[in-house]
């Protein structure tokens, strides 16, 4: 347990800083990439379920702290967060919990559809609720919907490329 805490603990430092410190500051057709949400990709899932949903917690809020972004990043995580279960189910078939304590298993002998799929749709889930609290307004329901596409489509991008240089080293 105590090699999972400090892995969980270097992960959620290198991630926070490079998010804070770089990606910020990147504007791609004037949306910022969102790299911050690897962590809530590759999170192992054999941890107590409040105990997870308090790192996420702690996590948004030393990024909105940073990104002054007033809670917006903290309740979107928080809903990806809790929606991440059904995504992992609906990507995956299959998806027991209690067997597998670790994504990084399905993440590494699953095909890239069902990688695609998984990534997409926790990383969509989150821009959309992130643009739609920071939009507030129905009636720019169309904007909502292209700045999370676009801003999706970018993280994913990126976030597949840090992947495959960081994460599936031991692959090669």
């Amino acid at each position: 347990m105590r090699s999972i805490s400090s892995t969980v603990f270097f992960r959620f430092i290198i991630i926070f800083l490079a998010q804070i410190i770089v990606f910020n500051n990147i504007l791609i057709f004037g949306l910022s990439a969102d790299i911050y949400i690897i962590f809530l990709l590759i999170f192992p899932q054999n941890i107590n379920k409040s105990l997870y949903y308090f790192l996420i917690f702690l996590y948004g809020i030393f990024l909105d702290s940073f990104s002054n972004s007033f809670g917006i990043i903290t309740f979107s995580l928080l809903i990806s967060c809790y929606l991440r279960p059904y995504i992992l189910d609906f990507s995956f078939g299959n998806f027991d919990m209690r067997k597998v304590g670790k994504v990084r298993d399905y993440l590494i002998n699953t095909t890239i559809y069902q990688k695609l799929t998984y990534i997409f749709l926790v990383i969509f889930s989150h821009n959309f609720v992130l643009y739609f609290v920071e939009i507030f307004s129905i009636y720019k329901l169309d904007l909502i919907l292209r700045n999370a596409t676009i801003s999706s489509l970018i993280s994913v991008t990126l976030i597949l490329i840090i992947l495959s240089l960081f994460y599936y080293k031991n692959e090669r």
